[in-house]
């Protein structure tokens, strides 16, 4: 079988690890995969190597940053030039960053990059958008995106070729979860505690809601403790103490989703949202920001509402529209269904993966 390396940072509950998980389990036993992360082991460590996955783990004891990088990176170069893969596979700006100058390296290594983001991370620190831009996206053979949000941006603002570039969406596995309900319609949100996640839209949302205050909010995440403490005070403040749960980061997140009625996503940015997907796969309808890739799967007034990022007032005038209007909730969340079986079912998705990796081994 023809050898695959992916490099990754960490193995963590985002959404990028569980498409390479899931990725993964529909095609080892077609590519012998090998697994090597660097920067910490997360949550999905153990599910990576239930499924028979070669993981190498990579990270180091060093204090100093620097010499940490710099001791994987002298790690990576061994091994790569020990295994001699046909593919290498760069996952995130962290992988970018150290194991993109391999490229120029080893010329006989077929060198992937997975752009799984909109580069709003770029502008935060101007050198690695020079790094990606000048120096790593001339040596990549092809960057794969699961947008064409990302798509454009890569083509109009960082200059590459559309040739480079392959498209294959997230996918989602079809799993028969049974529904529960509540005397409260439970509206649940899918997403790190990270303030671009622009939870704080929901909570300002929530607090216009006037004709009624029979909902519970679910938020499923964890990550930044500050602006987990701001939203908590903000809840507070607002008198929102009991519609608003702080659940924190859950594995088994898909018991709260068994009693969801509406799922909603606020961020400022996004490449292509998992969380949707799992919404729609549910059968709720979904409220969203139209950012990043969102628009690609969530259609306006018919599998839910797409709206502007930071609009609070549109937002609780939707929220409030589905909260009282059961019929129109089942309506959009079977839409949604259809769609997410129609294009995004993972046997589709895993089509493409092997349809592009055989293209390129030969």
């Amino acid at each position: 079988m023809k050898k695959i390396f992916i490099i990754i940072g960490g193995l963590g509950l985002g959404g990028t690890e569980k498409q390479l998980l899931l990725k993964l389990k529909y095609l080892k036993k077609k590519y012998e995969f090998t697994l090597i992360f660097f920067y910490t082991k997360g949550e999905l460590y153990g599910d990576f190597k239930k499924l028979g996955i070669n993981v190498i783990d990579l990270t180091s004891d060093l204090k100093f940053r620097p010499f940490k990088y710099l001791q994987v990176f002298f790690k990576l170069y061994k091994l790569l030039k020990h295994k001699r893969p046909e593919i290498v596979n760069l996952y995130l700006p962290h992988s970018y960053i150290i194991a993109g100058l391999f490229s120029y390296v080893f010329s006989n290594i077929i060198f992937l990059m997975s752009r799984r983001s909109l580069n709003n991370y770029q502008k935060k620190i101007p050198l690695v958008n020079f790094y990606e831009t000048k120096i790593l996206h001339k040596k990549m053979n092809y960057i794969l995106v699961n947008s064409k949000a990302i798509k454009k941006e890569l083509t109009k603002f960082e200059g590459v070729d559309k040739k480079k570039i392959k498209l294959i969406y997230n996918s989602i596995e079809i799993e028969k979860i049974k529904k529960k309900t509540d005397k409260k319609v439970r509206i649940i949100c899918l997403a790190n505690l990270i303030p671009y996640k622009n939870h704080k839209m929901i909570v300002e949302a929530c607090s216009k809601i006037i004709k009624t205050r029979d909902f519970q909010i679910d938020l499923i995440g964890d990550g930044n403790l500050t602006y987990k403490n701001e939203l908590k005070s903000l809840s507070k403040k607002l008198n929102l103490e009991k519609q608003i749960i702080f659940w924190g980061r859950l594995k088994n997140y898909k018991k709260i989703l068994q009693y969801a009625d509406i799922g909603i996503l606020t961020s400022n940015e996004e490449g292509f949202s998992n969380a949707i997907l799992e919404y729609m796969i549910n059968k709720l309808p979904v409220i969203a920001t139209n950012v990043g890739g969102n628009p690609e799967v969530l259609e306006h007034k018919v599998n839910g509402f797409l709206i502007e990022k930071g609009d609070s007032e549109c937002m609780a005038k939707y929220l409030e529209k589905l909260i009282i209007n059961k019929k129109l909730r089942l309506q959009l969340g079977e839409k949604g269904y259809k769609k997410v079986l129609n294009e995004f079912e993972v046997s589709k998705n895993i089509v493409n993966y092997e349809k592009f990796y055989n293209q390129i081994l030969q």
